[in-house]
């Protein structure tokens, strides 16, 4: 397989790019190649470019604002874009997914989220929700007590979610997200700044998934690669719009 060409100015993903020679080289044009934008300003606006000269594909490394009635516009173009988020790795999130897919749906889930700033790590608490739940989330009641945002969510298929967020100053940079899942199988998830702990309860014992050593962006840069070389269009921007809807709802309630 020839190396995918990459076109970057961000550090990090010249690392990445070092990382992987078998299968990507720098390039000095996004034609032809997988573009990475850092997701800081209007990234939606060097995404949107990066596809219009002829990128394979985008991958948008930790997206600040989220602008939703903008990721339309990116996913119409009909080529992967690929996000790398500061609490929500692909991997350790899909192990969940497939944890849960295998037993009766959780009872209830709870998510704690602490960050200074709160926006990108709320947003990233909620796609914790989202992935244990297995569905769509939608806010029932939200408000604002104590300097804590308090909220109840439902997945579309009935599981409820209490989601509590606060700013913390204390927090990790990127915050610290705490979620688990109540059931026949109790799925926790701990952690920040990129070192998420995934533990798995049932009756016959209880297990800590291996710790993650892969950087967050050679991850995505290899399922942006994996995504071009064969024809799939990733979820991530569709979640990412799904989950940022959820996280101004929420937020709404503490501006009223």
């Amino acid at each position: 397989m020839n190396a995918t060409g990459v076109w970057t100015s961000v550090d990090a993903y010249r690392v990445a790019v070092a990382e992987l020679p078998r299968s990507a080289r720098l390039t000095e044009s996004p034609r032809d190649a997988i573009a990475v934008v850092a997701g800081t300003d209007a990234w939606w606006h060097r995404a949107g470019a990066a596809l219009a000269d002829g990128a394979l594909g985008v991958v948008v490394s930790r997206p600040e604002n989220v602008p939703v009635d903008r990721l339309d516009a990116l996913l119409a173009v009909g080529r992967p874009v690929t996000v790398e988020r500061p609490l929500l790795r692909s991997d350790s999130a899909q192990h969940v997914v497939e944890t849960l897919a295998a037993t009766r749906s959780p009872d209830v889930i709870v998510v704690e989220c602490h960050a200074s700033p709160l926006s990108s790590a709320l947003r990233d608490a909620i796609a914790w929700a989202r992935a244990a739940a297995g569905d769509t989330l939608a806010v029932r009641t939200a408000s604002f007590a104590s300097g804590r945002e308090l909220a109840l969510l439902e997945s579309a298929s009935g599981v409820p979610v209490s989601l509590m967020a606060a700013t913390q100053a204390g927090a990790p940079p990127d915050g610290r997200i705490r979620m688990t899942a109540l059931g026949d199988t109790i799925v926790e998830v701990d952690g920040g700044d990129h070192q998420m702990i995934v533990t798995v309860t049932d009756a016959a014992a209880r297990r800590i998934a291996p710790t993650r050593f892969e950087r967050p962006e050679r991850l995505a840069l290899r399922r942006a690669i994996e995504a071009v070389t064969f024809g799939t269009t990733p979820p991530d921007l569709g979640e990412l719009g799904h989950d940022e809807d959820v996280a101004r709802t929420v937020r709404a309630a503490s501006d009223s």
